[in-house]
C-alpha cells in the first residue's frame, strides 16, 4: 500500500503531527523533508513495544543520517512514557496521543512501525515487535535511489 501522508481527497488519514510527549514542541512528519521517516506507534504498557524498544532506539541512533524516527505514544501516561524512554535509552521525539486518535487512524495495532520514503509516501507497515533484520530491510527499500 502506498499512500501519501496526509494527502488527497480519498485519504482520510490525518497528518502525522502533534506535540512531543516530553517537550511539548510540535513534531511532524513534514519536518523531515527529503528524508525517509520511520514512525513507531507504541505505549509503555505494550509488551511488544517493550520487546522492540532497545532495537528501535539503537537502530535510530545508528542510522540517524539516513532516516528520521518519530514515535506516536498512544493511550499512555506521561509518567509511563518518561520511564519507558529512560529504560530503553530512546531519544527520538514522540507525539503525545493519549486517546489513540492519531495512532488509530494509521496503525492496526500496537506496536507498529510505519515506513515512509523521502517523499513521505507510506512504503510498508511493520506490525508487531520489529527486529533489526526487518528494520534493515525497510531502510534499504527507502534509501534506494
Amino acid at each position: 500500500m502506498t499512500v501519501a501522508a496526509g494527502a488527497g481527497a480519498g485519504d482520510a488519514k490525518p497528518p502525522i503531527a502533534g506535540r512531543d510527549v516530553f517537550s511539548g514542541k510540535r513534531v511532524a512528519l513534514s519536518q523531515y523533508r527529503g528524508k525517509p521517516v520511520f514512525v513507531n506507534v507504541w505505549g509503555s504498557w505494550c509488551e511488544g513495544c517493550n520487546t522492540e524498544a532497545r532495537t528501535l532506539a539503537a537502530f535510530a541512533r545508528a542510522h540517524e543520517r539516513q532516516v528520521a524516527f518519530i514515535g506516536i505514544d498512544t493511550i499512555d501516561t506521561r509518567q509511563g512514557a518518561r520511564a519507558f524512554y529512560k529504560r530503553y535509552d530512546t531519544d527520538y521525539p514522540s507525539i503525545w496521543d493519549p486517546r489513540g486518535l492519531l495512532s488509530g487512524r494509521w496503525a492496526r495495532g500496537v506496536p507498529s512501525t510505519l515506513v515512509f520514503d523521502r517523499k513521505h509516501r507510506l512504503v510498508t507497515t511493520l506490525e508487531g515487535a520489529t527486529t533489526k533484520a526487518q528494520l534493515t530491510a525497510a531502510l534499504r527499500r527507502v534509501t534506494r535511489r
